[in-house]
């Protein structure tokens, strides 16, 4: 079913970004390497947002559990006091071997503590119960990935009347249909502002080993 409208927030916050690389990857995302400043970026895109909002606002976070950006936005929001709402393609083992384990077992470990954190009431997985209405998919066939970012949205609408999408994104159109892209295209038509689009390149272009200048022989 879809959420009732009960407007429980002042602010939702929903998030997407890239997962980390996998190994091999020939185009780079998000390497291994951007994760230190991914973080920061995230961390400083959150409380650019959360100054804007006038206090008392309750605000609260919704995101999937990706290894890479959406684990990232999950630790920030509880280093601000943010709680946050995971959401989920596939059941969770499932989850994890398509979309955590491909970057390692420190992320496997990073979103199980997660889950453990949140707890059963703040963790929804996609099933064939949750009907979206048509006013959000025009009625088109969808994946799963499509399908959870508008659900996410539906929820945003849902939880609050003011929303805001922050992105983790190159810029670039996904590997398939459904991501990063196809949020930040979709958010503004429901209206959900997207904040600055934190973009990937910079975060590890600039840690290229810059070349050295080459030497003088000794005279």
């Amino acid at each position: 079913m879809s959420p009732a409208r009960d407007l429980r927030y002042g602010h939702v916050i929903l998030f997407s970004g890239h997962m980390m690389d996998a190994p091999g990857r020939t185009v780079p995302r998000l390497p291994a390497r951007a994760e230190t400043a991914a973080c920061a970026a995230i961390g400083q895109a959150l409380e650019a947002i959360l100054a804007a909002d006038p206090p008392p606002q309750k605000t609260v976070g919704i995101a999937g559990g990706a290894s890479g950006g959406d684990i990232l936005f999950h630790e920030q929001c509880a280093a601000l006091g943010v709680p946050t709402l995971l959401r989920l393609a596939l059941p969770v083992e499932e989850y994890i071997a398509a979309s955590v384990a491909p970057a390692g077992q420190d992320w496997v470990r990073r979103f199980r503590a997660l889950v453990e954190r949140l707890g059963p009431g703040a963790i929804r997985v996609l099933d064939e119960r949750i009907v979206l209405p048509e006013s959000l998919t025009g009625g088109a066939e969808l994946n799963i990935w499509q399908r959870t970012n508008l659900w996410m949205v539906d929820e945003a609408l849902a939880l609050a009347s003011k929303r805001t999408l922050l992105a983790l994104w190159d810029g670039r159109p996904g590997d398939g249909p459904g991501g990063t892209e196809h949020l930040v295209r979709t958010a503004p038509g429901f209206g959900i502002e997207v904040a600055p689009v934190i973009r990937t390149q910079p975060l590890f272009e600039a840690q290229k080993t810059p070349s050295m200048p080459p030497t003088t022989p000794s005279a």
